[in-house]
């Protein structure tokens, strides 16, 4: 997986190799796994976890966790605790949607006050089907079809080119430690309805 990390970022242009990046980490396999290969890359990274309040003690655990591995490995850490609740009801947004405004509005904040290049999230092959599956559900056009790109502006995603379940192999063959998201085995959230169901219908 290491080299075809390498070779996607390069192919795809997303950064170059003395780029300052900033890298969204929840704790999950997805970004644990992309860490582990900015660290073995050598790229100079920071990290930015954001604490959405939805979970309670879980939350919190994972905010510790992140933060635990950036001290483990001299990283600059960034985190902020959102009350998306409350942001989602005042915006008439879902919850879902609410944490991703508040995710990359931060994100962005972050990258101009501390001049990073570039922002890497950690969407992997999965997440483009199922992306395709919502934006068609919504009724997209065109530009819809074409689900998740390598790299949008500033957001750069270097994961892409693998499977949740590549990623999952890889954590497991390096001994990767991540946190699991307890929200992503229910269906009310309509990703997840696309996860479970429809997804495994097409297979």
């Amino acid at each position: 997986m290491y080299q075809k990390f390498l070779d996607f970022i390069e192919s795809n242009g997303l950064f170059r190799s003395d780029d300052r990046i900033l890298i969204g980490v929840s704790g999950g396999v997805d970004s644990m796994v992309m860490a582990h290969l900015f660290l073995k890359a050598g790229f100079t990274f920071a990290i930015a976890h954001c604490n959405f309040g939805l979970r309670g003690e879980e939350s919190e655990n994972d905010q510790e966790f992140v933060q635990s591995f950036s001290s483990e490995h001299d990283l600059a850490f960034h985190t902020k605790k959102f009350d998306t609740e409350k942001f989602a009801s005042e915006n008439k947004l879902s919850v879902q949607m609410a944490a991703r405004r508040l995710r990359y509005r931060w994100f962005d904040q972050l990258r101009q006050r501390y001049n990073y290049d570039v922002i890497a999230m950690g969407h992997n092959k999965d997440d483009l089907v199922e992306t395709f599956f919502i934006n068609i559900a919504r009724g997209t056009g065109l530009k819809g079809i074409t689900g998740i790109k390598p790299r949008n502006h500033d957001i750069v995603r270097p994961l892409l080119f693998a499977t949740r379940e590549e990623i999952v192999k890889h954590s497991a063959d390096n001994d990767i430690a991540f946190r699991e998201d307890s929200s992503n085995q229910t269906v009310k959230y309509s990703r997840n309805k696309i996860r479970h169901h429809i997804i495994p219908e097409f297979q």
